[in-house]
């Protein structure tokens, strides 16, 4: 019997820039945080990273000094395959062809944002068919052309956002849950999703087991 042999993707990211101080190091990548507060952003990118990281089974970190610039790097677990183009298309073809005999839901995720997609593929790939939209008018005509079982989608998007969005679906559908994906999850932003036709919404960066939780018992009709 021949056991697949595991190792491991290492990446450095490096810059030349102020540094950051050795108190602050533990906290870049909790939520929200911005050591520079005159800089754009909502402090979420390093904690969406090391979301994704972390959901990988990788590690995540920095290594910084003041005035010197600063390291992040993360490594990952790898699994090297050789894959030809025949074996490739069949095990596409047999993977849909699982799908389709375990009649997996459908979700359809509307998010312009690569890594957060990839986050959200991370959790729920296993469990969901996911179909992904880059921006609310190709969630539209997704929607309309795959028929899914549930819509995850982000609010703040290109072209039309997830209000509009929403709004399209509901003029469709009055019963498909809609789970608005939000960085903005104050008791306004919570009122205004709430009044907006969406069935429940989670807040970035996404907390896996609720996601999965929220996304089970609304296909449950709970």
């Amino acid at each position: 019997m021949v056991i697949p042999y595991q190792t491991t993707c290492s990446v450095l990211c490096k810059d030349t820039g102020c540094g950051i101080p050795k108190d602050k190091q533990n906290s870049v990548f909790d939520r929200f945080i911005k050591l520079n507060s005159f800089a754009q952003g909502t402090g979420l990118g390093l904690s969406i990273c090391a979301s994704i990281v972390h959901k990988l089974g990788g590690e995540i970190g920095v290594k910084s000094e003041e005035g010197e610039g600063s390291t992040f790097w993360f490594t990952i677990p790898y699994q090297p395959v050789s894959v030809t183009p025949e074996s490739s298309l069949k095990e596409s073809a047999g993977k849909l062809a699982s799908k389709n005999m375990l009649g997996k839901a459908t979700l359809l995720v509307a998010e312009d944002d690569v890594s957060n997609y990839k986050l959200a593929e991370a959790i729920l790939g296993n469990d969901y068919e996911l179909i992904h939209a880059w921006n609310g008018e190709e969630a539209v005509k997704l929607f309309n052309k795959c028929k899914p079982d549930l819509v995850l989608t982000d609010i703040k998007m290109p072209v039309i956002d997830g209000y509009e969005l929403t709004a399209k679906i509901r003029a469709l559908s009055t019963t498909i849950p809609i789970v608005a994906v939000t960085a903005y999850a104050s008791d306004e932003d919570q009122f205004k999703i709430s009044q907006s036709g969406f069935t429940d919404f989670v807040a970035k960066p996404i907390h896996g087991a609720l996601l999965k939780e929220k996304i089970k018992s609304l296909l449950n009709g709970q």
